[in-house]
């Protein structure tokens, strides 16, 4: 049976309402497996030429014979006064046609298209009219422009093969022509300039866009969250990375300040603080982490910063004036990485002002400290659980779910995006050349240097990948700077995002460590869009390159990443 393009026509096709091009259709399904069939061929032609587009009804291809360019036209047909005319069997009406010049328009396009992309190829490229509801007798006085051998009738609708043999006979002799049967590769070379394969994947700022819309309905979703705070001064909000506990935070803290009364917002994360003090400023509501509410509090610049924290703690829980506390509201961010004392405290403050105190935190983040802090869980009289991820790709969620044995049903979201990869390493060479190649691949899908962080698990003086390296021509910096790359640590950049992440130093030896995993976690849930995490093969010695390969596969399909 003859191949026939398009391959997923409907049902019951409508054939532009012509009942020839049916009939046509009809018959060349009849033809052998030689044949090949396009059915309604549009083209535009290049610019400057006479015809700027057009359609072939059917382009018929064989191995043997080469291409034919079919013009097909139902109905009463006529030749007056130099012009065609077809009539309308239902309706009598008549109406000038030009089916041959029609055919001819399809051959001349089809020879230009070939000799552009198939030059070494030759084949016969010709054309012919198929009138399917009248007969042609032999004796017909046709016009200069046509001769019998081009055109096919109602009565060639039951033989096709020959009909169409004897039309390719016509031009090879008159063309002089002859034309060397195709090869397999040159049957598909000439199929793929007619009818290429083409895949446009999404670009990474396209996807962006999609998944910034979400978020905010999302958000939306979240908004019974808020609503019911209004009515409940204190809560403690469990969420998942990424599941805009942030934006939550600061919502609630916006609306607490809309009241006039002071409230502070506390977090944690040094990056974190200084991303919030310059995108979020909020009337009445002061912007602190631990350090800096310690320094403020405090007021003794000569404790080493390496001390302020631990001597804070020691100072608020023994030696502050609780009387002095000047925001009767309180919301923490990142409240598993708090003291437990420390969020006791806060609570005990607010209830002591008539305030408000809401602590938002992830129990899979605390990687700042041993233990997590017990208040939310056996203090907190409210306690809320927000579930559903709205920063990362369904893709990127996936890995995460997978790694730390999440529900991926509740957790992961519907935007779609470049699957999270992997990719080993033994040695730091290796490594650099990687990422090089991870920076260059995310420049050209649109990205700037700045949506790019590459996060270590470890910290960046104890990194494979030295802090002087240069990659795609930018180099790495400690802070966010314009046309720079971000190159910090899991820990440091905890709280915030970037477009693409590139995570590093995870060693394979130590994957089953719950605090690897959790620095993972982070640092994975850090990638809004596209994420590869290369691996440290630290135990690579030890086995050879198939049980290797091996491992990496099974590790790759276990997290859901594709094996660079």
């Amino acid at each position: 049976m003859a191949k026939i393009y398009p391959a997923e026509l409907e049902a019951q096709p409508s054939f532009h309402g012509s009942a020839g091009e049916k009939a046509v259709y009809q018959a060349l399904q009849t033809l052998d497996d030689r044949y090949t069939i396009f059915y309604s061929f549009r083209w535009l032609n290049e610019d400057g030429q006479a015809r700027s587009e057009g359609e072939g009804d059917f382009i018929v291809l064989h191995p043997e014979h080469g291409i034919l360019s079919i013009e097909v036209k139902d109905g009463g047909i006529d030749y007056d006064d130099g012009c065609w005319w077809q009539t309308n069997r239902r309706t009598g009406t008549r109406k000038r046609i030009d089916p041959f010049n029609q055919a001819a328009a399809t051959q001349y396009r089809l020879q230009a298209i070939l000799k552009e992309r198939t030059p070494t190829i030759f084949t016969t490229v010709c054309r012919a009219v198929w009138f399917t509801s009248v007969e042609i007798g032999p004796t017909k006085n046709l016009p200069p422009e046509v001769v019998r051998d081009i055109i096919l009738d109602q009565t060639t609708l039951d033989a096709p093969d020959a009909a169409l043999q004897h039309v390719f006979a016509y031009w090879r002799q008159h063309l002089n022509a002859y034309m060397r049967p195709w090869t397999p590769s040159q049957y598909q070379a000439i199929l793929r300039a007619l009818m290429p394969s083409l895949h446009f994947v999404e670009s990474l700022t396209s996807i962006h866009r999609e998944t910034d819309t979400d978020a905010i309905l999302l958000t939306r979703q979240q908004a019974n969250v808020l609503e019911f705070l209004q009515e409940q001064p204190t809560a403690a909000i469990h969420g998942l990375a990424g599941t805009g506990k942030t934006v939550l935070a600061l919502e609630r803290a916006r609306r607490l300040a809309s009241t006039g009364h002071p409230v502070l917002y506390l977090c944690f994360n040094e990056f974190l603080l200084t991303h919030l003090r310059t995108i979020a400023p909020i009337e009445h509501v002061t912007f602190h982490n631990v350090r800096t509410l310690a320094q403020e509090l405090m007021q003794d610049d000569s404790i080493p910063i390496e001390r302020v924290i631990p001597a804070f703690y020691e100072f608020f829980e023994t030696t502050y004036d609780d009387s002095a506390w000047p925001w009767p509201d309180i919301v923490v961010d990142e409240g598993q990485d708090l003291s437990d004392s420390l969020i006791a405290h806060l609570a005990d403050l607010a209830e002591l002002y008539d305030g408000s105190f809401y602590v938002f935190y992830d129990r899979e983040q605390y990687i700042m400290q041993q233990t997590r802090p017990a208040w939310m869980d056996t203090k907190a009289e409210c306690r809320l659980v927000i579930y559903r991820n709205c920063r990362n790709t369904h893709e990127i969620a996936d890995f995460i779910s997978r790694l730390m044995g999440i529900p991926a049903e509740r957790y992961e979201n519907q935007i779609h995006g470049l699957p999270p990869t992997a990719f080993f390493y033994r040695d730091d060479e290796r490594l650099v050349r990687r990422a090089d190649q991870f920076v260059a691949q995310m420049l050209r899908e649109g990205l700037k240097p700045e949506d790019i962080a590459i996060l270590t698990i470890h910290s960046v003086k104890h990194s494979h990948l030295p802090l002087d390296t240069k990659l795609a021509g930018h180099a790495l910096s400690l802070t966010p700077e314009p046309s720079k790359l971000l190159f910090t640590s899991t820990r440091k950049f905890k709280g915030l995002e970037a477009k693409a992440v590139l995570l590093i130093d995870a060693e394979t030896s130590r994957l089953d460590d719950p605090l690897i995993r959790r620095l993972l976690y982070v640092g994975a849930s850090r990638a809004a869009l596209c994420l590869e995490v290369a691996f440290y093969e630290d135990d690579a010695d030890t086995k050879n390159r198939a049980m290797r390969k091996a491992d990496e596969d099974a590790l790759c399909v276990r997290l859901g990443l594709q094996n660079h």
